[in-house]
């Protein structure tokens, strides 16, 4: 059978892999950090379109059924659940296509290791370039 969250479970599995924690977690953090706040918005925006999928096409199954008479009120609710179907669709494809190249252009990366503690060598005079040492003569 058909799942129609595919998309979003895809995307969501994405973020976690990525960022190595849920995307529960992830949302403290998405307003100290642009890109995390893009991919949530665009995650939640694409979980939105892919639950309206189904709720739409079950409303324009349930008024263009073959056991339904559509009358002249029906219509214009069938043309009304039809939009909102194409609505959700195109909604859920741009946002997963959004979600699929950003994600693809990212990559995980370790936690950087602290940089080994600096030695301070004995200040040394700066060399003192050759016109300055010819006029001091």
């Amino acid at each position: 059978m058909f799942d129609p969250y595919v998309a979003s479970r895809s995307a969501g599995e994405r973020i976690e892999a990525l960022y190595g924690r849920p995307v529960g977690e992830l949302a403290a953090e998405a307003e100290t950090d642009p890109l995390l706040y893009t991919l949530l918005d665009s995650f939640d925006t694409l979980q939105k379109a892919d639950s309206a999928i189904p709720f739409y096409a079950e409303q324009l199954h349930s008024r263009t059924g073959p056991e339904c008479a559509v009358t002249d009120t029906d219509a214009g609710h069938v043309v009304d659940a039809a939009r909102r179907l194409a609505q959700a669709v195109t909604v859920r494809d741009a946002n997963a296509r959004l979600l699929g190249n950003l994600l693809r252009s990212l990559c995980r990366v370790p936690a950087a290791e602290p940089d080994p503690p600096q030695v301070l060598s004995p200040a040394v005079p700066p060399p003192v370039p050759a016109a300055a040492a010819a006029r001091s003569r």
